[in-house]
């Protein structure tokens, strides 16, 4: 058992990259200023909407929690990684058994949050970090050497429970967990072919899945068909996309302005403060102000990665290089699903879409990334990685 003395220690600020933490912040920000655009009130435009207001507490909540997930050390983190992967996926469990109950209630055809009160919490944001602390765990192991293929099998089975429990009802927060993985891989040592192969793998099996779900007239069905062919689904489920890039495209290069955006302020864009909230970017920054925000992301990653150089312990470098590639990813999914280049999925945009349980998770992360690096960045080549 860990002792209380184990479970905290004091931190040397100087020492901690906090590269990862200050990009999160500007980003959140900024996301924060766009939510208040998104759901401001024309006709009280001095009153912050209550989603606004909420987000600004999970701010909050969520920068707390990141420092005080700084402050555990990464040991601590490493044995705690499979009982917190136990319990997340048991939160998981009782969600997909729940589903239509009270507590957990459909809402938007979907059952993937807990609701108490006013209070709602999605438990899959944190299966991610979760499923990324085991993986990065046993892929640290000193025993575990992942240019051996069957140790390489381990790892990919230790991801695949909580992938396919989350792939069930919630497929977009399940999508970032295989770059996580093929980045964990990568670092870890495994050799190219093997995990060109399970890339290759993976395509096979995501085009036999696409083939199943058009063969049936599921909403997933749909929604893949109106991607294919929006001009059927006009009013329907490709309404959502059509809308947010005729919202993006009216900005143009420099925009509408910061909360004149008549496509934001008329309603036009469903969840435009949610996952397209990015239609929201395009409409009053225009298009050089979207662009400022794409390449912030991109320093985000480049601080991740840097971060990784930074981190204590294999352990560290494994999760830190697996956290960036999970945000990285669910950043372009965002994007590419917003931009119409592929079908809607229930994804949020890291640090900008409202959503407290995505707020939190990603600062937990990040804290973690913090708790295990230094700041004095090495050079490593990725034979030292392995």
């Amino acid at each position: 058992m860990l002792s209380g003395m184990q479970l905290l220690n004091t931190v040397s600020y100087r020492e901690v990259h906090w590269g990862p933490l200050i990009m999160a912040l500007i980003l959140t920000g900024i996301g924060l200023a766009m939510v208040v655009s998104a759901t401001l009130d024309p006709m009280d435009p001095g009153n912050w909407g209550s989603e606004a207001r909420m987000q600004l507490l999970w701010w909050a909540l969520s920068l707390s929690t990141c420092l005080f997930c700084l402050h555990v050390p990464p040991a601590t983190w490493n044995a705690l990684a499979l009982p917190i992967a136990f319990a997340a996926l048991g939160l998981q469990l009782f969600v997909l058994v729940a589903a239509g109950s009270a507590i957990v209630p459909y809402i938007n055809g979907q059952a993937n949050w807990i609701v108490l009160g006013p209070l709602r919490l999605q438990p899959g944001e944190f299966v991610k970090i979760a499923c990324l602390l085991s993986v990065a765990k046993v892929a640290s192991e000193s025993r575990c050497d992942l240019r051996e293929i069957g140790w390489v099998a381990v790892v990919c089975l230790i991801w695949l429970a909580p992938i396919v429990l989350l792939a069930k009802e919630d497929l977009g927060t399940a999508l970032p967990l295989i770059p996580m993985l093929i980045g964990i891989l990568f670092l870890g040592g495994a050799r190219l072919r093997v995990i060109a192969s399970i890339c290759a793998s993976g395509l096979v099996m995501a085009s036999a899945g696409i083939a199943v779900i058009l063969s049936g007239n599921s909403y997933m069905a749909r929604r893949v068909w109106a991607w294919l062919r929006p001009e059927e689904y006009l009013l329907t489920e490709a309404f959502q996309v059509q809308r947010a890039l005729r919202s993006i495209g009216s900005g143009q290069w420099f925009g509408k302005g910061y909360g004149l955006g008549d496509q934001n302020l008329l309603g036009w864009v469903p969840e435009k403060h949610t996952d397209m909230i990015f239609s929201v970017i395009g409409e009053e920054l225009g298009f050089i102000g979207s662009s400022l925000v794409i390449l912030l992301f991109f320093a985000f990653g480049l601080v991740g990665l840097w971060a990784t150089l930074a981190a204590r312990d294999r352990f560290g470098r494994l999760f830190i290089g697996g956290f960036t590639c999970m945000i990285m990813a669910q950043v372009a999914i965002n994007l590419t699903v917003v931009l119409g280049l592929m079908p809607v999925t229930g994804i949020t945009l890291p640090f900008f879409s409202y959503g407290g349980s995505s707020l939190l998770a990603t600062y937990i992360g990040i804290g973690i990334c913090c708790s295990c690096s230094t700041g004095k960045t090495h050079h490593f080549s990725r034979r030292q990685l392995e």
